[in-house]
């Protein structure tokens, strides 16, 4: 389906790190309502393109709307809220988005392991603030890895939560480029150093549930960790950073096309209840084509990790460079992240609408 965007007011700016901001929104029109562990997807026209970019909500399910935003090398958007960004500013954003999250059980005591890498720590906060307050009997166990303390995001957000939950949010934290009281605590951390964490008491080894938020290979070595230790599948979850998500301007989608290209496939998309057709370019993804016919079709990250542009195909075969946002089972059910996917068949159909 379509997905409208919201005019949000900026109410308040705190400057979280030398590099990232903390902002806090306020949705005149209507109440947005988030789930611990979703997202916001912005836009914005920078030099003639329009930006989207996903932004984490960093706050416990009952508080203020608020994102954190770290400005990245080359990020259009990221570079222009962290300079530019005041309060009282308009933005517009879709509403809350995610599957990141998780049916919380008040009554039930359970084990939590989250491990956040940099910027990951955001919707990890939000996880960690909502579980400890939702559920009184569980214990929280995070691991925070970054580079050094003056980088670390949500610092006191963090410590605030730690002191009003002593007895059951434990805090352990990794920095590569600062030496720490324990030997495995130091450098990047491994499959052998988490094992041996565990061995030692830091961090569950019988967790109910895993959150991992940060680069690919951080949550390739704690997935592999607690395999090891037999966790399955549904008890891991994950949010990934990817290479292709620098946050540089992309290429603009094209209108009309070369009477001279051929396409290389024809397809049908279902949107919000009307089917349009589509012709597939040399360099197209089923996204690209789609979006010259149907522009209000919806897209975020472009990076296969937030699942916002996912449909199904009903007829026709597609491949997929990557499959991050994609829940376990759903691959084979027919689902593909469209900015992911190009036509292995001369015709291709999705639906957005199932």
């Amino acid at each position: 389906m379509a997905v409208a965007f919201h005019p949000l007011n900026v109410t308040e700016i705190e400057r979280d790190t030398s590099l990232s901001i903390l902002v806090t929104l306020e949705c005149p029109n209507t109440e947005l309502g988030f789930e611990h562990g979703q997202y916001l997807t912005f836009r914005r026209e920078i030099d003639g393109v329009e930006i989207r970019r996903s932004y984490s909500i960093c706050s416990p399910v009952d508080g203020a709307l608020r994102v954190g935003i770290k400005r990245v090398d080359g990020g259009a958007f990221s570079t222009w809220a962290t300079s530019a960004l005041r309060v009282g500013d308009t933005v517009e954003a879709m509403g809350p988005m995610g599957r990141f999250t998780h049916q919380l059980d008040p009554p039930t005591a359970r084990l939590y392991t989250l491990v956040a890498g940099g910027s990951g720590i955001t919707p990890i906060y939000s996880i960690a603030a909502t579980i400890l307050d939702s559920e009184p009997n569980s214990v929280v166990t995070l691991l925070q890895v970054d580079k050094a303390t003056s980088s670390i995001m949500l610092l006191d957000d963090i410590e605030d939560l730690r002191n009003r939950y002593l007895d059951r949010f434990r805090v352990w934290r990794q920095l590569t480029r600062e030496p720490q009281a324990l030997d495995l605590l130091d450098g990047r951390p491994s499959v052998q150093s988490f094992l041996a964490g565990v061995e030692r008491g830091l961090f569950p080894a019988t967790p109910d549930h895993v959150f991992l938020c940060g680069p690919e290979g951080l949550i390739e070595t704690i997935i592999d960790a607690h395999t090891r230790l037999g966790l399955q599948p549904d008890q891991i979850h994950t949010e990934r950073f990817t290479s292709a998500q620098g946050g540089r301007a992309p290429r603009r989608v094209r209108g009309p096309v070369d009477d001279s290209i051929e396409p290389i496939a024809t397809g049908q998309v279902t949107l919000d209840g009307r089917t349009s057709t589509f012709s597939v370019m040399p360099v197209d993804t089923v996204l690209d084509a789609i979006q010259r016919s149907r522009p209000e079709v919806p897209f975020a990250c472009q990076a296969g990790v937030c699942s916002t542009c996912r449909a199904r195909v009903t007829e026709g075969e597609v491949k997929m460079a990557a499959t991050y946002g994609l829940l376990p089972g759903e691959a084979s059910a027919g689902f593909i992240l469209t900015c992911q996917a190009t036509p292995t068949s001369g015709t291709v159909s999705v639906d957005f609408d199932v």
